[in-house]
């Protein structure tokens, strides 16, 4: 079981748009969905996550187009995940990150959202989310492509408050 470290604000992964997955069943990628599982495993048992949590693989320093999302009760691996449907309605919703835990901020986010997305054996499967679950859903297909929750904010890290 490897836990990984998670990478901090201003490391340079975070930034980076990551790379589409083209072998899922290789040893890498492999290696990379047990990793992503087994350090939000870890996590889980620090904290407590009532409105769900998630893990992009740029959080722990690889920049390939993987998350692991866990709400509901329920864990979903997203190889390639991209938004396919959107509602046009967006509310603030208060939001955090691993990568700088101890900061939130109330985030202007879709309210609903259907992803594209691969599962660990390279099927194709959607996966819808309203609310919470949808919140979950952007802030790690952002994370994909370099982006913190915070680029959504008008006057972006000056609107953190402390958790």
């Amino acid at each position: 079981m490897a836990i990984r470290e998670i990478v901090p604000k201003g490391a340079e992964v975070l930034r980076k748009k990551c790379a589409l997955v083209s072998d899922v069943n290789s040893a890498s990628v492999r290696k990379v969905i047990r990793d992503l599982v087994h350090t939000l495993e870890h996590v889980k048992t620090l904290h407590d996550f009532k409105r769900g949590v998630g893990l992009a693989a740029p959080q722990i320093g690889t920049p390939l187009r993987i998350s692991v999302v866990e709400y509901g009760g329920k864990r979903h691996v997203l190889i390639n995940p991209e938004i396919v449907e959107k509602s046009e309605e967006k509310k603030p919703i208060k939001e955090g990150c691993l990568s700088f835990f101890e900061f939130r901020a109330h985030v202007p986010r879709h309210e609903y959202v259907k992803i594209k997305a691969q599962n660990e054996q390279g099927e194709t499967f959607h996966l819808e989310g309203r609310n919470d679950f949808a919140m979950l859903l952007q802030h790690e297909l952002d994370h994909l492509d370099g982006v913190l929750y915070m680029d959504h904010l008008p006057r972006g890290e000056k609107e953190l408050f402390r958790a």
